[in-house]
């Protein structure tokens, strides 16, 4: 049997309100209990598994299984305290390398990143703009565009209008991305903005909230969402564990 790696927290005291249900079970079939991995100040977020048993050797419903147990874990403990995430599908040979290989090595970095994590979840929003609603305000406030599809009368004609208003739409969101990001990023620790789905994405950006600050943050993501109208659509997950703010590795050669 192996051991399967979740994340790390500060090793509880006495008083921790990390309680069995928190750890709960995690990956596998059957899924074992998950536990802690002490070492000094730190605890290794653990379960044992039969590593052919978990995730792709599995099959792809094991995949979906497992991915969402993973999750759930780390839900779980983050409601109670800072978890630094692993990815998924980090198993270790037993115990003892879980700690030798990884939390000896990494020792002053883990603990670094936990203080500098502390009492902070992760908010992930995504802005999409609705096509027709978009369409019709970047001609509103363009004329000459609208006065154009009017007058376009060939293919070459129609494909040129396309890129124009592809053009407009491009500007237009850039300004919003900014808007968005100007509103939200003083109410977070640190923000990491992805890539957007399609042409249509606004802004797709991960904040590092403290616990204290998510309900003005939502606040304000509200008075966002009426200001912008309808041919925005802001949506908002979490709070989560910071998966984007911290880097989780096993050394290689484990």
């Amino acid at each position: 049997m192996s051991t399967y790696l979740y994340g790390v927290i500060r090793r509880p005291g006495r008083d921790s309100r990390l309680t069995p249900e928190h750890l709960g079970s995690g990956v596998g079939q059957p899924a074992k209990r998950v536990r802690l991995l002490v070492h000094d100040d730190l605890a290794a977020v653990v379960s044992t598994v039969a590593e052919d048993e978990v995730g792709e050797a599995a099959g792809v419903r094991a995949l979906r299984r497992d991915m969402a147990a993973h999750a759930d874990v780390l839900a779980r403990i983050a409601e109670a305290r800072t978890v630094l995430p692993s990815r998924f599908g980090l198993v270790l040979p037993d115990d003892d390398a879980v700690i030798d290989k990884f939390l000896v090595p990494q020792y002053e970095r883990l603990l670094e990143s936990l203080t500098r994590l502390k009492g902070a979840v992760e908010l992930t929003v995504t802005a999409e703009y609705e096509e027709p609603e978009i369409l019709r305000e970047v001609l509103d406030e363009q004329p000459q565009l609208a006065r154009d599809v009017q007058g376009s009368s060939t293919y070459q004609d129609r494909i040129d209008f396309g890129r124009r208003v592809a053009t407009a739409i491009r500007a237009r969101r850039e300004q919003d991305a900014d808007w968005i990001l100007q509103n939200l990023g003083p109410l977070a620790r640190d923000v990491a903005v992805g890539d957007g789905r399609s042409e249509l994405t606004v802004l797709r950006a991960s904040f590092l909230v403290g616990r204290r600050e998510v309900e003005r943050f939502d606040r304000t993501l509200d008075a966002i969402q009426g200001e912008a109208g309808k041919s925005v659509r802001l949506s908002c997950v979490g709070p989560l564990p910071p998966y984007s703010f911290v880097d989780v590795r096993v050394p290689a050669g484990h």
